[in-house]
């Protein structure tokens, strides 16, 4: 005996469609649930997170003054440093004992001084030379950062006496050969009547000059 299927074939087909619809809508619900699981999440991540990075966003501005300061400080205690340097220099720190090396080196019983003059001279420097040579010293404003330079000098002029020639000529000679002075030059001299003891008066000049100090 044949099955008479007596459900109509359109009622089929609805039904089909409705379940279609049915699991559809399950997995759009589904969807905007996770959806707005996520938009939650990321919501909280970013209240979360926001004040972190203004926190990061503080502290790296605050770092980048502090560099820009410590910059500044150091670009100042160069500054400082290099007037320090160029004081000592204006001042002719250590010359004079510089001085009184050469001298205590060429003098000896057979000659004598009556004087000894010292004088500096400075001259300012439009356009200095670079590198620096080492008769020159140059200062830094620490406001505006301008430099000024100035080429310096030593000169010595020397009135003394010696027993004879001979010993005023050594006395020179010995000036000359040492290389802590230049342009040593004989002025004049004039000798003593024999009732005077014959001995002999000298002028003399020189430069001192000034090395690269070792850093």
């Amino acid at each position: 005996m044949a099955d008479i299927d007596m459900i109509p074939r359109s009622y089929r087909e609805g039904l089909r469609v409705r379940r279609t619809l049915a699991a559809y809508g399950a997995a759009l619900a589904a969807l905007l649930v996770l959806g707005g699981a996520a938009s939650a999440f990321l919501h909280w991540r970013v209240a979360t997170e926001t004040p972190l990075l203004e926190t990061a966003r503080a502290a790296s501005a605050q770092a980048g003054a502090m560099r820009t300061r410590l910059v500044d400080a150091q670009a100042r205690k160069d500054a400082l440093a290099d007037n320090v340097g160029a004081l000592a220099g204006l001042r002719g720190a250590g010359e004079v004992a510089a001085l009184a090396k050469v001298l205590d080196q060429a003098l000896n019983e057979r000659v004598w001084f009556d004087t000894l003059r010292l004088a500096r001279t400075q001259e300012a420097l439009q356009a200095p030379p670079a590198p620096l040579p080492p008769d020159t010293v140059q200062a830094r404003s620490a406001q505006t950062g301008a430099t000024q330079a100035w080429r310096l000098g030593t000169q010595i002029e020397i009135a003394g006496g010696a027993l004879d020639n001979a010993a005023m000529s050594a006395f020179l000679a010995a000036l000359a050969a040492d290389p802590a002075l230049a342009e040593v030059r004989f002025l004049n001299s004039s000798t003593a009547t024999a009732e005077d003891g014959g001995t002999v008066g000298f002028h003399a000049s020189a430069a001192l000059v000034k090395h690269k100090e070792a850093p």
